[in-house]
């Protein structure tokens, strides 16, 4: 099963609280989040109820009930500015609204089930939704180029491997705690732009003037303080899954061929 917000409000706590009773599930995989960065800078109340809230009650369900749950998080809960990748055991520091809401449902998680999973991830893309790889196939097969920031470093990760690894993880009644997840290989926003680019080209969807340009951050002021380099450490996770990783490249070209159905 998988519910949308039609199905259940995630900031209505008994109405949350009666749907996951009502569903009787032993498996509990919450991807659900509010991810609209700077809105949360000024939806902070909405934002902590989804991100914070929500899980929390999540986890005191499925420790009432023995449910396994499988809680999703994000790489924003790290400043980024430590300039070496973030072990599971790294002291989180957000910089925004959405990192610190994020954070708190993470230890909100972890204190009501001590048998849950956080898995904390970046950059997550697919072959549908909206999502920055989708937002880029948009862009240029418009025909317009790009202008995309290349001081924004971590790991863009394909939605459907996240997925492959939570079965794993699942599938591991030894997993709870934190774990970091995401593809292999280090990109920024230029950089995964100028993938999709390269995809469109080689399939013929774009024209050569077409392309990407790397600015600095400075040139898109947001309201949300971006990390600069908010990279995971996962090779402990990945080995303790037997999971081996597919490069970002691999990931961000599936996508981009899923989204023009390539």
């Amino acid at each position: 099963m998988r519910p949308s917000s039609r199905d259940v409000d995630l900031r209505n706590a008994p109405e949350l609280r009666a749907f996951v009773r009502a569903t009787n599930a032993d498996t509990i995989i919450n991807c659900a989040a509010f991810t609209r960065v700077d809105d949360a800078e000024s939806e902070h109340d909405a934002a902590f109820a989804i991100n914070a809230n929500a899980p929390q009650l999540l986890a005191e369900e499925s420790a009432r009930s023995g449910a396994r749950l499988v809680h999703v998080s994000t790489d924003y809960v790290f400043s980024g500015q430590s300039g070496a990748p973030y072990g599971v055991d790294s002291e989180p520091s957000p910089l925004s609204v959405y990192g610190a809401s994020k954070l708190a449902g993470e230890r909100a998680v972890i204190r009501a089930n001590t048998s849950a999973c956080v898995v904390r991830t970046a950059w997550l893309h697919s072959g549908g939704g909206d999502n920055f790889v989708a937002t880029a196939v948009r862009v240029l097969t418009s025909g317009k180029s790009m202008r995309v920031v290349d001081d924004q470093v971590s790991t863009p990760t394909r939605a459907a491997h996240l997925a492959g690894f939570m079965l794993k993880l699942l599938a591991n009644a030894d997993m709870h705690g934190l774990q970091h997840f995401t593809d292999a290989g280090v990109a920024s926003w230029y950089d995964v732009a100028q993938c999709v680019a390269e995809t469109l080209r080689t399939l013929e969807m774009i024209e050569p003037d077409v392309g990407v340009t790397p600015v600095d951050s400075s040139a898109f002021p947001r309201p949300a303080v971006r990390p600069r380099m908010s990279l995971l450490d996962k090779h402990s996770s990945w080995d303790r899954c037997g999971y081996v990783p597919l490069h970002w490249r691999d990931g961000v070209i599936a996508s981009t061929r899923e989204l023009v159905r390539a």
